[in-house]
């Protein structure tokens, strides 16, 4: 069974970008943002999308206290 088969249909913009985008926590949300301002996610949900950018300011914010404990 592939990949696909197991992933439901409406998975979440945040969890794709986390899981399939390479770099840091800032990074992602500043290419979310880029992408959304560019109209990328014309046909998604706007909650969704509030979403899914509240889930990467948390992650930047815990990212950001993560590194001062280094």
């Amino acid at each position: 069974m592939s990949r696909k088969q197991l992933e439901p249909k409406g998975k979440s913009i945040a969890l794709s970008l986390m899981r399939d985008v390479q770099g840091s926590a800032t990074e992602k949300l500043r290419m979310f943002k880029k992408v959304r301002a560019a109209g990328g996610f014309a046909k998604a949900d706007p909650a969704d999308l509030a979403e899914a950018e509240r889930m990467l300011r948390d992650f930047v914010t815990m990212e950001k206290g993560n590194a001062g404990r280094r």
